[in-house]
């Protein structure tokens, strides 16, 4: 009875050890692995993960916690892929978040949770980093187009009007290699760039629409594109001149009254000017003067002998 006590208690024993290291085989055999944590825009996020049952692969935006709010893109380890293969996370099932549907360059962190929860087995944070960007998407005539490109070798940089074709068509009307003359994620001012002579109708960039291009390796491979604008700078018509003011002028001299006095005869003695008459009497001839005369002298000398007499 002893040794089939014993046997039974070695059985169970054993079987909890088997138990244990099952599990703790299982638990090591989840990883989380990605080849790099700096992408570019665009570029294959490509995500290896070994788990089991519901445990699944999320990518959520930096600081995020999973659950809340969802995440961007995710999958089922053991169910959408095979243990170990890589899987572009970007291609899974996607919880429709507008703003980060194209992931767009900023920091993310890309999680390993267990059993369709929100427990974490492991996690490893990303960057992305634009392929090809602008500082704006619409421009004024004679603005300058700042580019930011990220490449290496002989990945470069041209400027088209929208709808050619690199390649395919004319020559580019600007263009530069990211990492020669330049660093990759540099900001650079397209019109500093090569300009194509057949291209000099171009060379001012006039108003239109068009699209810069990021091809790989010296060729016509495109990496990345974007549209944008240049719009019309309306000049301003010169306003018509001022009409002057009028000079000002001195009042015109008043017209001299009209004076009763005749003008002066012609045939005034010479030494005098003539008597001027009376108002509203005639002028009298020079022999009634004469008598006028005489008779004041008369009445003056009798006047004079009468007062004397009295006296």
């Amino acid at each position: 009875m002893k040794k089939h006590t014993m046997r039974i208690l070695a059985i169970l024993f054993a079987a909890v050890i088997a138990v244990c290291l099952a599990v703790t085989a299982s638990a090591a055999e989840k990883s989380l692995s990605l080849p790099k944590t700096v992408y570019n825009q665009n570029e294959d996020i490509l995500v290896t993960a070994v788990g089991e049952g519901n445990d699944w692969v999320g990518i959520y935006a930096r600081g995020e916690t999973p659950g809340n709010p969802a995440s961007i893109y995710w999958y089922y380890v053991a169910q959408d892929a095979e243990p170990g293969e890589p899987v572009d996370i970007r291609l899974q099932r996607s919880n429709n978040r507008a703003e980060y549907d194209e992931l767009p360059p900023g920091e993310y962190t890309v999680w390993l949770l267990l059993d369709d929860g929100y427990e974490p087995f492991d996690s490893i944070d990303i960057t992305i980093v634009p392929t090809l960007e602008l500082d704006k998407f619409s421009y004024k005539e004679g603005d300058d187009i700042l580019v930011t490109a990220n490449g290496e070798g002989k990945d470069w940089v041209g400027l088209y009007l929208k709808g050619e074709v690199p390649g395919g068509g004319p020559s580019s009307i600007y263009w530069y290699y990211v990492a020669e003359g330049h660093t990759p994620l540099e900001q650079v001012n397209i019109k500093t760039g090569t300009h194509n002579a057949d291209r000099s109708d171009l060379a001012d960039l006039p108003a239109g629409d068009y699209t810069m291009f990021l091809l790989a390796n010296d060729g016509y491979d495109v990496i990345d594109s974007v549209d944008f604008t240049i719009k019309e700078v309306k000049k301003e018509e010169p306003k018509p001149a001022e009409e002057p003011a009028p000079e000002a002028t001195e009042p015109a001299a008043a017209e001299p009254e009209p004076t009763d006095a005749p003008a002066e005869t012609p045939d005034a003695p010479a030494g005098g000017s003539a008597a001027k008459p009376a108002e509203g009497k005639t002028a009298k001839s020079g022999c009634g003067s004469f008598l006028g005369g005489g008779m004041i002298v008369l009445v003056t000398v009798l006047g004079s002998a009468w007062i004397v007499k009295r006296k």
